[in-house]
């Protein structure tokens, strides 16, 4: 995925639209990808969060992970959001991206929010049945790709010949029902259609990430952060909030998702909204860059190195 960020990151710049700036509150351009992981901003957008922490949040949409990292890298939007592996991977290459906030998290006391499926056109049954097979992930060198390749050794298959194609999470189930993709990793709001042609493999990475893990981040290049403390801890307020309000309301969170990702909202599950925790720690990020580094073949480093400390 890196290795064409230079480009993606050109045609992000160009492409990202500019919207009026708002006179009164300093401005943060803002990257999500089109799934729930990226809710926290779409929530505090709507409850009013941002502006209460007294800053004016552009929220440009992204499908890809690629085009989004390099949108962050080349400065056409300030913050992002990507899965650890992702910016571990930039970390190991010198890019440097920093954690700022935590996004969706995994708990193993919770009700799965996202499940490994299968195709139902497929007769795969166990891991050992996707050798050779095509999987769709969001981002490719993500936990999308990673975490699927540490799932598949650890149950008896052979990650080495499994193929991944980039697709947005909104384009699986037309992919399933076409035979394009024989398994992908998906959770709502894109999970509940996903599975009228598909049904799930397994529920979870706890195998080979332990039972509690962060998923997906909120990240900033390291410069700009360093630069604009203030703004980095408005942000951090504003998703804190989001992530405190989301457990009560899920049915306003329900409402947001739908109407944001234009899909009816009775084919999301309340019980399959993503959870977002109130602090990050190296704990819960040192399981995906373990993982990524066995993978993507980089010497492991302390997680303390990726997560964003600001200034004294």
């Amino acid at each position: 995925m890196l290795a064409g960020l230079a480009s993606c990151a050109s045609a992000a710049s160009a492409a990202i639209p500019r919207p009026a700036r708002a006179q009164a509150l300093p401005t943060i351009r803002i990257a999500y990808q089109p799934y729930q992981y990226s809710a926290q901003v779409l929530y505090a957008q709507e409850m009013g969060f941002f502006s209460k922490a007294g800053i004016n949040a552009e929220l440009q949409p992204i499908a890809l992970g690629s085009a989004l990292a390099g949108a962050v890298a080349a400065n056409a939007v300030d913050i992002g959001i990507a899965t650890i592996a992702t910016l571990a991977l930039a970390h190991s290459k010198g890019i440097p991206f920093v954690l700022v906030a935590p996004a969706a998290e995994y708990r193993s006391r919770d009700k799965p929010k996202a499940y490994f499926v299968v195709g139902n056109q497929t007769s795969i049954h166990e891991a050992k049945d996707l050798n050779g097979k095509t999987i769709g992930a969001p981002g490719l060198a993500t936990m999308g790709e990673y975490g699927v390749r540490a799932w598949v050794d650890a149950h008896g298959g052979d990650a080495s010949t499994l193929k991944f194609v980039e697709l947005p999470f909104s384009q699986m189930p037309s992919a399933f029902a076409s035979g394009r993709i024989d398994a992908a990793s998906i959770g709502e709001p894109f999970l509940t259609p996903t599975l009228k042609v598909a049904h799930p493999l397994t529920t979870a990475m706890e195998a080979v990430l332990g039972s509690d893990y962060l998923i997906t981040a909120w990240f900033a290049m390291a410069p700009w952060a360093a630069a604009h403390a203030d703004l980095v801890a408005r942000f951090q307020a504003a998703v804190g909030a989001a992530s405190a309000w989301a457990p009560a309301n899920p049915g306003k969170c329900i409402e947001i998702l739908a109407r944001t990702f234009q899909q009816d909202p009775a084919s999301i599950s309340p019980d399959l909204l993503a959870s977002f925790p109130q602090r990050m720690t190296p704990a819960s990020v040192e399981p995906e860059i373990a993982v990524t580094a066995r993978y993507a073949k980089f010497p492991p480093f302390p997680p303390q190195d990726l997560i964003y400390t600001p200034p004294r």
